[in-house]
């Protein structure tokens, strides 16, 4: 069993966003979300309320989990929101987005319901990316509807995706972002090395809430645990995923790749395994068999 009163060292004035746990106590926070919708959606009227709901989509193979985590939420009027943050560049990502929010769509679907007339609510997708999307240009922020070609009208306001690009907020000054949605942007990507007030409260002052929440010395001692797992979690993924790109280039061969993901899985096992977690607790975390834990721990 873990030792719940363990004491875990993290730098730093605020926890990382950019981590499962993180991403979650930030955005799971009603009023946080309603602030970054408005600012992303520029609606015409306001966003009155929100309803957050179970997550039903998970991730569809265990090379992925772990790396991606989403909220779901509907506001008072029936839209739907996915929000998404994902660390890794994925095959087919662009097709991912039309599944998710076409498997939202076809949830609407009232069986049984002779008078339903397809009439179906907003589905939205906002998908925060720690990496560039492969095949498009470079943009911070893109904006992805159908369009009829011929005249470029909108053929419909009730599907929208929101791809929003990290990389090139780190760092930067904070002269850098000039919206709304990039002080979120910034904000969320260079919070972990702040040590000041979070930036564009004059702007934002919602920002006062997101820092308050975020600083590690009001997490309780539970809470600091599970936040460095996470933190543990995401940056043993981003290390060993970016050897698995380097060696999988190298070698040109799938079962680089496949070795890889090997590779780190069994290096995750091992770092929890360090810090007194049992094999149930961390097949849980990663999302992977505890079968295939079980087989991991007994080659260590």
């Amino acid at each position: 069993m873990s030792n719940m009163s363990e004491t875990y060292q993290t730098e730093g004035r605020y926890l990382n966003p950019l981590t499962d746990y993180g991403f979650k106590k930030v955005f799971g926070e009603k009023d946080i979300m309603i602030a970054f919708l408005t600012d992303l959606l520029n609606p015409k009227s306001p966003i009155e309320d929100i309803v957050f709901i179970d997550k039903d989509i998970v991730a569809d193979s265990e090379e992925i989990r772990g790396v991606i985590y989403d909220l779901r939420c509907k506001t008072k009027d029936g839209g739907e929101f996915i929000v998404e943050m994902q660390n890794k560049g994925q095959l087919n990502f662009s097709d991912r987005i039309l599944f998710y929010l076409s498997r939202s769509f076809s949830s609407q679907e009232r069986k049984g319901n002779s008078t339903w007339d397809y009439e179906l609510n907003p589905v939205y997708g906002v998908f925060f990316m720690n990496f560039h999307m492969k095949g498009l240009k470079p943009q911070a922020i893109r904006t992805i509807q159908l369009k009829v070609d011929e005249t470029g009208e909108v053929f419909t306001e009730k599907l929208k995706a929101f791809t929003l690009e990290l990389p090139d907020y780190k760092g930067k000054s904070t002269e850098y972002p000039k919206s709304p949605i990039e002080y979120w942007l910034y904000n969320l990507v260079n919070m972990e090395t702040m040590t000041t007030a979070l930036p564009f409260q004059a702007q934002q002052p919602i920002f006062g809430k997101v820092g308050g929440i975020s600083e590690l010395v009001h997490m309780s001692e539970e809470e600091r645990m599970k936040y460095n797992v996470s933190l543990d979690t995401y940056r043993t993924n981003l290390s060993v995923m970016k050897n698995e790109r380097a060696e999988g280039h190298a070698e040109g061969k799938a079962e680089g790749i496949v070795e890889g993901r090997a590779d780190r899985d069994k290096e995750i096992v091992m770092r929890l395994l360090s810090k007194g977690m049992e094999s149930a607790e961390i097949a849980d975390m990663i999302g992977l068999d505890i079968n295939k834990v079980n087989q991991i721990i007994a080659t260590l």
